[in-house]
């Protein structure tokens, strides 16, 4: 099985003719073409506190195993999160908790949807589950905040805040991402993206919590690769790719994680934007939350002053 990235709202067939740039032949896409993933036993990845601490307890895992797009175990990753509209009751985004009261995720989610036809998943894993027997949490969302410079046509500063209407209770089940603590320069590294988005492009989204592992890879290779504008000068977008694995519709605004070797934990390096068709030759445009950190920080602190956010310290 693969894990796919979900499109949230504008992924349809007219977006991707749209943002394709249709060369023949990229020789830097080429070589990326040929990477593979890391050959590394991932099943303590995020169990066992590392050499350096947290602020506060964030990115663990509960009996993580190796990955490769592959259904994750109910629970495994605490920090993820689904966005739903309540007037359909279907994850439509993915999104990463990162304070009692707060969830990152893609600014396109929210952004054609009133606030009161919001609601966030906590702690789900099959989507067919009764929620209540789940254990899983349905919590309503009290207020989006979009980028303010978010293009809708280019998917610029495509990052938004939700606010929750009421504090989540931290759990082994239910737990924030850590942080990035600086800016990060992360080319040729893997993450790992989490999300229900669609098997293949034009399918049925996955009803179970999906994984993949991909890699990092120049934002110049992405702006070869479309029409719609990149900026490359100064950043604020990761490029990913590996050969068989991506990001596909409905995965938009979940998480690109990376697992820190100095505490074991994941930080929450990136947020799904956008991308071609899955799986193909083609990369995946990502936030980099690294690039946003005053602006989440500060939008956290405007709603609510009690929370905090968690990072290496």
């Amino acid at each position: 099985m693969r894990t796919w990235r979900r499109g949230g709202v504008a992924l349809c067939a007219l977006f991707l003719v749209a943002i394709c740039r249709c060369s023949p032949y990229d020789p830097a896409m080429a070589a990326y073409m040929r990477m593979v993933e890391d050959g590394v036993d991932s099943k303590e990845h995020g169990l066992t506190a590392g050499l350096k601490t947290t602020n506060c307890s964030c990115g663990w895992t509960n009996k993580a195993r190796i990955v490769g797009g592959k259904e994750t175990l109910k629970n495994e990753y605490p920090l993820m999160v689904g966005v739903m509209r309540k007037t359909e009751g279907k994850i439509f985004c993915g999104a990463a908790l990162v304070t009692t009261r707060h969830v990152l995720t893609a600014a396109h989610c929210p952004f054609e949807y009133p606030d009161d036809n919001l609601t966030v998943a906590l702690g789900q894993h099959d989507q067919l589950e009764d929620v209540e027997k789940s254990g899983a949490l349905l919590v309503d969302v009290a207020q989006s905040i979009v980028h303010e410079k978010f293009d809708v046509e280019t998917y610029l500063f495509d990052i938004a805040l939700l606010v929750l209407e009421r504090a989540v209770e931290f759990t082994q089940l239910i737990g924030p991402a850590c942080l990035p603590s600086r800016r990060m320069h992360m080319i040729n590294e893997q993450v790992k993206v989490l999300g229900w988005g669609r098997i293949q492009t034009g399918g049925p989204p996955s009803t179970v919590l999906l994984k993949t592992n991909l890699k990092i890879i120049p934002i110049k290779t992405c702006a070869n690769n479309y029409i719609r504008p990149i900026e490359v000068e100064d950043p604020h977008q990761f490029c990913t790719y590996l050969r068989k694995h991506d990001s596909c519709q409905g995965d938009s605004g979940g998480p690109v994680l990376w697992l820190d070797p100095d505490t074991n934990r994941y930080t929450l390096v990136a947020i799904v934007s956008y991308g071609k068709k899955c799986g193909r030759s083609s990369p995946s445009l990502n936030v980099d939350v690294s690039y946003f950190l005053d602006w989440i920080q500060a939008k956290i602190k405007e709603t609510d002053s009690s929370v905090d956010t968690c990072a290496k310290v």
